[in-house]
Parts: C-alpha cells; sequence; structure tokens
C-alpha cells in the first residue's frame, strides 16, 4: 500500500466514487489506487450515504477538551499570574508546567 499525506484522501475519495461510477469493481479501485479493500468500501459507503461532503477532506477536530468553561477561566487566571508565582524558575510556561497548575 502506497504512503500518502491525509489532504491527498480527498483526492484519492474522490477518484475512488469516479471509478465506482464507471463500474469498476471496489478490489480493482483499490489495486489502482494502492489502497485496502477495507479503505474503498468504506469510502464508498459513505459516499453512498452522504453524497459528494463525504469526500471533502477536514482537518480531525481531535479530542474534546476534557476542561469546563469554569476551569479553563480558573487556569487563564493562574497562568496570568506568571510560572514564578507558581515555583518554576523562570517566566516560561511549557506544557509540563501546565499540565501541573492543571492537575493542581
Amino acid at each position: 500500500m502506497a504512503a500518502y499525506k491525509p489532504s491527498d484522501y480527498e483526492l484519492l475519495r474522490r477518484r475512488c466514487a469516479e471509478l465506482k461510477e464507471q463500474g469498476w469493481k471496489q478490489s480493482k479501485i483499490a489495486q489502482a489506487l494502492g489502497l485496502t479493500q477495507g479503505w474503498v468500501s468504506r469510502t464508498l459507503k459513505k459516499y453512498r450515504q452522504e453524497g459528494q461532503a463525504s469526500l471533502t477532506w477536514r482537518k480531525p477536530s481531535g479530542p474534546d477538551c476534557r476542561l469546563t468553561n469554569e476551569q479553563i477561566v480558573q487556569l487563564l487566571a493562574e497562568l496570568n499570574k506568571g510560572a514564578e508565582h507558581h515555583g518554576f524558575s523562570g517566566a516560561v510556561w511549557t506544557r509540563p508546567r501546565v499540565n501541573e497548575v492543571i492537575k493542581k
């Protein structure tokens, strides 16, 4: 199987749908595009259910924030006090430092 960038998959999904509409079988589409039959099957199923919109590439949204809005406001207030206020040497906030403040 070929290696593609995430943004390349929109073109592959569109080509996959085109080939299917031309009467190609899923196994031949997978072989021609260098993809698995499972990927082609999932792509075509989604295309049948959602139409052209399913072919568009969208950046993954990532996980939902585990902090409530109130907790985010509290965190920002604490971060605005500065890293040294929280016992860190230097004024630079790093991810581990922010995580430690979140845990407190």
